[in-house]
């Protein structure tokens, strides 16, 4: 499994964040990935690739979580698109991912 200054990178990358500023929360997010994502595997073995790609999506979505006040993501008026619900569910994904290994962690929430 890759290290977590690592995926800071490339955490970094998938979200166009290139402050350095920025790092320690982007690593604090992997972290909290990394948790979430212990908890729901346990015991099971996860090729190190799959982890690495789960690990950065569900902390993509924590992060982006900061742009969505109460869930809702808002959007300017003249982007002609309306404002949505983000889910609440950390693992949401990353479950299909593990699922095509063969590790199944349930359906997750709404």
């Amino acid at each position: 499994m890759s290290n977590d200054t690592e995926l800071c990178e490339e955490l970094a990358f998938q979200t166009n964040e290139h402050d350095e500023d920025d790092r320690p929360r982007l690593l604090k997010r992997i972290k909290e990935a990394r948790a979430y994502l212990d908890l729901a595997i346990k015991d099971e073995q996860v090729p190190e690739p799959v982890m690495d790609d789960c690990i950065v999506s569900i902390a993509t979505d924590l992060w982006q979580a900061k742009d969505a006040r109460n869930g809702i993501i808002g959007l300017s008026e003249d982007s002609g698109i309306e404002p949505f619900h983000v889910s609440s569910d950390p693992l949401r994904t990353a479950r299909p991912k593990l699922r095509a290994v063969g590790i199944p962690v349930g359906m997750g929430i709404a």
